[in-house]
This record gives C-alpha cells, structure tokens and sequence, in this order.
C-alpha cells in the first residue's frame, strides 16, 4: 500500500516537473525564435542606416562647402583687373595682390564669420597667389603664396570644372571645394571654402555613437518586447495589477489593450481611469477659475499644487511646483509657519490675517485658512487656501470713513446753530460800541480785531455748516481738463510765487461728466493749495492728471512734497486735522463731503520724503 502511494507520488511529482519542463521550453523557444527575428531586422537595418547617414552627412558636407565657394564666385564683380585702378598693370605683383586683398577681404572675412570652423578664400591663376584666405587671423600668412603644382586647384583651373579633394592641402587635413571663377569664357582663377577632416570626423563618431546607442537601444526594447510576448499569459494578470496600482497615483496612465477576455478587462478599467481623470480635469478648472488662492503641499513639504490666483498674489508662477514649500516663501515665517504646523499637528486656521510681501517686493493683506489633505483618512499633505483683503481693506476704511464722518457733521451742524447766533450778537454789539467811539479812539483798534476774528469765526461756522449738510445746486455737464485749466489760472499768482513747477497731463479719452462745477472746482482749489503749502521752501513739481475710470474719471494732484506720516493718513479727511501752523483742518473734509455727494470718492497715497498723490474719481452720470 505504501508501496503504491509512493509510486503514485513519484508519478505525480514526474509529471509536474515535465509539465514545467514544458513550460519553460516553450518561453524558451518563443525568446530565442522571436529574439532573431526583431534583432537580425534591426542589426542590418541599423548598419545600412548608418552607412548612408555617413554619406548623406558627407554630400551635406561638400553641398553646404560648394555653396559657399558660388557666393564667393557670386560676391566678385567682374574679372580681378575690374578690381584694380587704371595703370595697375603695371604695378608690381606684390602690390597688386595687396590691392586685391583689400577689395576681397571684407567679402571673405563675412562669409566665414556666418559659417564657423569654414575657411575660405579666392585665387587668382595670373598672379598664381592667393588673393584672400579667411579667417585672415588664423591664414593671412598665405596670402601671396602660390599653391603646390600637384594642387588639385590647378586641375580645377585648367578644367573649369568644380571639384572636390580631401587629404592634405595648405590648411592642412581638409575637404576642400572648389569653384572655377570663370569670367567672358576665360577661367580666371578659382573660390574654395573648406572644412577641416578632424572635424567631420568628429561629427561622424558622434553620429555613429548616437545611432549605435539608439541601435542598442532599440535591441534592448525589442528584447523586452520579446520577453513580455513570451510571458503574456501569465503575465497578464501582473500586469493590470501593476496598473490598477500605478492608476492610484496617475490617472493619465492607460493599460495597454489586449485581446480576448483579458482586453475587456483592459478596456473596462481605462473607461473608468478616463472618467475619474474627467472628473478631475473638472475640479482642476474649479480650482483655477477661483478668485481665493491655493496651495497644496505633500507630506515631505514639496510644493503640489498652485492655482492662478494663487500665483497673481504671491507673485509666483508655476516653476515651483516640486520644490520646498519653506525654501519658496523663507522671506515669510508666518505664511510659511502656518501651513507647516497644519501639516506637522493637523491644526487648522481659519481666517488668520497677516501682510504677506510679494516677491516684486510690494506686501498684500491676506486672509489665510488652512486644513490637512486626507484621503479615507491617509493623509497626502496640507493646503493654504488665502484671499486677497486690498479691495475689502479699502472699501472698510471708505465706510467707516463715511460714518465717522456723517456723526461729525451731525455733530457740527448741532455746535454751528448754538454758535452761529452768539456770534450775530456779539458782533452787533461790539460794532454799536465802535460807532459810538469818537474817530482816532485807541480802543477802535481792538474793535476792529474782535469784528475780524467774528468774521472769521463765522466763515468756520459757514464751512461746518456746509460740512454738515452741501449740496448739489447746479448740476450741469462740464469737461473735467476745463474744470482743471480754471483752477490753474486761479492759482497761477500763488504758484509764481512760491516757485513751483507745474505739470499736467491730459487723457484724450477722459469725456464731460455731470457735476456741479463750482463744487468740483472748490474741491480741485484745496487740493492745489494744499500740494502748494506741503511744498519745501526752495519749491518743488506739482503734477495734474486725468484719466478714464471704471464708469467716469480719475483726477490726480501729484506733488513732491514732504509726505503724510503714516499715523496721519488714517486722519487726514477728519475735520479739524490738521498738521500745518494755522488752517482750520476743513477743507479735505469738506471736499471729501463734496465727492461724497457726486457718487465719487477721494483717496490719498502718501510716502515721507516722496510726495503725496490725491486721486478723485467721479461717476460719469454724478
């Protein structure tokens, strides 16, 4: 019994191992039959291929070294004698060459400045020298020389036909090409360019060594191709395997198709591949027509992902993606510290606010969120999602502008009543006291200056009262450089005299707007006086310019004053701030009230020691 399991187990284990045996004899074969039959094709193919390549590079060769020489041919006017002046003749031979050399040279030392490694030049077979011989820093000793008697230049001459010679000549080891300079059915001498052998040698190798690598290449690809046909059925399975898993990571991978049951399998899988990419491709173009910048980084801190707005904001473009997230934005620890925390702890920050300097060297307010990327869990990185806050910034500073000043002007028009009857009584009587004093009384003097400072006082309440309440009473279509030309003329006696330059520059497409044109201009006078008095004392440049907004125009007043402090600029439209000696600190806020009131707004960029640039804009239907 023993006995005949043994039998049957060494019988089983027999036809197993021949089974196997089998097996491998036939992938055996199919690799040494297959292998012959992609090898010998592309070792005769590659061989015959480069054996021509060899000739075609030398036909390019003498064809590019022909050409060269019938431009020369084709550069001489004429025979040489046209060349000379009349009685050269007689000259010796020796100054006739020279002669020569200096109307040919220039043509020579050009054509093989335009062709490296060429030289070139034209014999003349009167003289039995060479004329010219370019580059002349390397063989203008030849000039003069004749060439040996067994030069086939001679034959080139005695022939008048081209030819083309390899092997050692006055340059040395060359292909030479020669061109008979055929002139009224005479042969005249000859034009050759030339090309040294070392060099088209050097190009064969290198054309030999590429196409022989290419050659080993392809053998090596055909081997696999033989070992993958060899191997199909069991490795087809491996092979989308391998597939399903490169497909985790890129979605643009394809199977390669294959038929019966497996190509189904094949074509079901890169169905599903294409329509995962599509999905993809969709989320891509979500990402990139955000207004709100991205950017993704790995677990290793490399760079991913960047989205266009994420680029116009940093200033950076997409030539980072791959490299460290820290090394890109090191001029920035807190962007950089935010995202890597997320990325180190899996804390997330949501709204987190900071300046973020660009790398053109300006800074943006940002408003930063960011959160870890997870994959069922498996983290792949972290993302920085941040917006722009310039245009909220802006529009905050404007509201809360325009309520500060509406309480203000409440509140001044409340003081302007209570203060503005005081003042009628005051001034009756004090002006009743003077008329009683007899003419010359020393007190009239005092008198006179309480009814000047009343009058002032008053023209301040007129101003409050203005600031509390303007409006617009003669609202009429005006061109805004008219507008501007008035006020200059108004001002030209203060300009004069305090020594400045003014400049203007008028946008031809800046149209009429609807305004009252007293209070614009009232607005324009401000600005001016003011650009004037932040002036120094030796003078300075005052520059007006206009020129088409969104929707109306932009009216800026440039000057090259001292600036506004930073601490002051948040300041400068409140009534009664002011940084000058005297002035009541109105006259911005009364003109940012009159802008108010146009449906326009004004704003101000001031650098210390640089200058301040006030901009109104103005609707066009204001």
């Amino acid at each position: 019994m023993k006995s005949d399991r043994a039998k049957n187990a060494a019988r089983q284990s027999f036809r197993t191992a021949a089974r196997d045996l089998m097996r491998f004899s036939l992938r055996l074969r199919l690799i040494i039959t297959l292998t012959f039959a992609v090898a010998l094709p592309l070792v005769v193919s590659g061989y015959v291929l480069i054996q021509r390549a060899e000739a075609g590079l030398l036909q390019e060769k003498e064809n590019k070294l022909y050409g060269i020489a019938r431009t020369l041919d084709a550069a001489l006017p004429g025979d040489y004698d046209s060349l000379l002046p009349p009685g050269a003749e007689n000259l010796p031979r020796a100054d006739r060459i020279r002669l020569l050399n200096e109307k040919l040279a220039p043509v020579t030392e050009e054509v093989v400045a335009a062709n490296p490694g060429v030289g070139a030049g034209y014999y003349s077979l009167a003289l039995d020298a060479m004329i010219t011989y370019g580059p002349s820093s390397e063989y203008g000793s030849k000039i003069g020389e004749p060439i040996a008697p067994d030069h086939r230049g001679r034959e080139v001459m005695a022939r008048g036909v081209p030819i083309t010679a390899k092997g050692q000549m006055v340059r040395g080891n060359i292909l030479n090409a020669m061109v008979p300079l055929i002139r009224q059915g005479r042969v005249i001498g000859y034009a050759w360019a030339n090309e040294l052998t070392e060099s088209i040698d050097q190009q064969i190798r290198s054309m030999e060594t590429v196409m022989y690598l290419a050659l080993g290449l392809a053998l090596l690809v055909g081997f696999v191709i033989v070992l993958v046909s060899a191997n199909y059925f069991s490795g087809a399975v491996n092979r989308i395997i391998f597939g399903l898993r490169r497909l985790r990571s890129d979605l643009a991978y394809r199977l390669a198709p294959t038929g019966g049951e497996f190509g189904e399998i094949t074509t079901a899988i890169n169905d599903m591949a294409a329509s995962l990419q599509h999905t993809r491709s969709h989320t891509e173009i979500v990402m990139e027509s955000m207004a709100d910048g991205i950017i993704s980084i790995d677990n290793d801190g490399n760079l991913t992902a960047l989205n266009k707005a994420a680029a116009r904001i940093t200033g950076w473009g997409r030539q980072i993606i791959g490299k460290k997230f820290t090394e890109i934005f090191a001029h920035d620890v807190k962007f950089v510290d935010l995202l890597m925390e997320t990325l180190h702890t899996g804390k997330n920050f949501i709204g987190y606010e900071l300046v973020f300097p660009r790398s053109d060297g300006s800074s943006v307010p940002l408003s930063i969120s960011t959160s870890m990327l997870q994959d069922h869990g498996r983290m792949l990185g972290a993302v920085v999602v941040f917006k722009d806050l310039t245009e909220r910034r802006v529009f905050e500073d404007r509201v809360r502008r325009v309520d500060r000043l509406a309480a203000i002007g409440e509140l001044a028009a409340g003081v302007a009543h209570e203060i503005r009857n005081p003042l009628s009584a005051i001034s009756g009587s004090v002006q009743i006291l003077l008329d009683e004093l007899p003419t010359g009384h020393p007190s009239r003097q005092f008198g006179d200056v309480v009814i000047k400072e009343i009058t002032r006082l008053n023209g301040i309440v007129e101003d409050l009262l203005y600031f509390a309440k303007p409006s617009k009473n003669f609202i009429s279509s005006v061109h805004p450089h008219e507008l501007i030309q008035e006020t200059i003329s108004l001002l030209t006696p203060s300009l004069k005299k305090d020594l400045v330059v003014l400049q203007h520059d008028f946008h031809p497409d800046v149209g009429p707007i609807m305004v009252d044109p007293a209070l614009i201009k009232q607005v324009l006078v401000n600005l001016l006086l003011n650009a004037v008095q932040a002036l120094p004392a030796e003078g300075g440049v005052i520059a007006v310019e206009t020129r088409p907004a969104s929707g109306g125009v932009a009216i800026s007043v440039h000057d090259t004053g001292l600036g506004i402090k930073p601490e002051d600029l948040p300041r400068i439209f409140d009534p009664f701030f002011t940084t000058k000696d005297r002035g009541t600190g109105l006259g911005l806020a009364v003109s940012s009230k009159i802008i108010e009131i146009h449906h326009g707004y004004l704003q101000v960029e001031s650098q210390p020691g640089m200058g301040s640039t006030f901009t109104v804009f103005l609707p066009q239907g204001a």
